[in-house]
């Protein structure tokens, strides 16, 4: 994958918010830098996506998750739209969003990327982690995408130029969510909206085997884990399914994998999210669930108007305008 060099234009420097101009390296035409005519920093261009953060993160996990399950989540890889009802779901949408611009942070191997790109809409995506290489395997062809490793904090596009700003099951593993809403409310135009959801914090959902092993297995090298918990999948699956059939949700508390039967998914597909999303809950360096009072503070404390915070598929799904004026 190249760096197409008429995209710079759709980005500019984290730092200062400075022009930023291609440096072509001895391969004619490649581009392998992006750097800034106001502060002089220089960002590497790696497979064709720039790379503002640093390649070794707290997202590495993340990462190494993404580039090893690249389809794993895909609707076109399990038939099933599942994360085109969850857009759908979080956004409201209806129809072609043919030139809708969007940013979405946090795009993992791209599942919600596809989506948005078969709507139609112009999309820039970023993710902290080095998911970003899974995205590019499974998108990078279109020309309507510009990938680019970066941290929602520090976004190097221009504030107030998205129609939509989406992040859908990232916020929780940042650092400090409240900052990161805080920083993706700026890059929201008059008018735009501001699409994210969130896992949930109650007594009731607090109630779950994650918070019980996590204080463990997020100090755990990803490799050593993920083959920990290729192990039991095979083990825990049926026993999860089964029970479902009879506790309903309450057994998703209870054993130790996620499983996903109730999706219509085959067999296989099954085993392979069993695997990718117990990892995914086990392996975050952070991990802070969100009461709907405090999302409903970000969109206060932001600005924003016509806000509607609810439950959702992954706990809390909320959306917010910004004011046109």
């Amino acid at each position: 994958m190249r760096f197409d060099p008429r995209k710079v234009e759709q980005l500019c420097c984290p730092a200062c918010s400075g022009r930023l101009s291609c440096v072509t390296g001895p391969d004619e035409g490649l581009v392998v830098e992006l750097t800034c005519a106001g502060c002089g920093a220089r960002h590497r261009v790696v497979n064709g996506i720039p790379r503002f953060v640093p390649p070794e993160n707290y997202a590495g996990s993340f990462g190494f998750q993404w580039n090893l399950h690249f389809r794993t989540q895909l609707d076109s890889y399990t038939g099933v739209p599942i994360s085109r009802d969850r857009l759908i779901e979080a956004t409201g949408w209806e129809g072609p969003q043919t030139g809708r611009r969007v940013l979405e942070a946090g795009s993992g191997a791209g599942r919600f990327t596809e989506v948005l790109l078969q709507t139609g809409a112009d999309v820039v995506s970023l993710d902290y982690s080095s998911a970003v290489e899974a995205n590019a395997r499974n998108n990078g062809s279109s020309d309507r995408l510009l990938l680019a490793q970066a941290d929602m904090r520090h976004i190097p596009c221009e504030p107030r130029s998205f129609d939509t700003v989406l992040c859908l099951g990232v916020l929780q593993h940042t650092p400090d969510p409240s900052e990161s809403f805080a920083s993706l409310a700026r890059y929201v135009k008059p008018g735009g909206e501001l699409v994210i959801d969130s896992y949930r914090k109650s007594p009731l959902d607090m109630i779950h085997w994650r918070f019980l092993v996590r204080p463990f297995t997020r100090k755990m090298e990803p490799e050593r884990l993920y083959r920990l918990v290729e192990r039991m999948a095979p083990v825990l699956v049926p026993v999860s399914a089964a029970l479902k059939k009879v506790m309903g949700g309450v057994a998703t508390r209870l054993v130790p994998i996620a499983e996903f039967s109730e999706y219509g998914l085959s067999q296989k597909v099954n085993m392979e999210w069993a695997i990718l999303d117990t990892f995914d809950m086990l392996s975050p360096a952070y991990d802070f669930p969100q009461t709907m009072d405090s999302v409903r503070q970000w969109y206060a404390a932001a600005g924003f108007v016509d806000v509607s915070v609810r439950r959702g598929i992954n706990g809390i799904v909320a959306r917010g305008c910004a004011p046109a004026g």
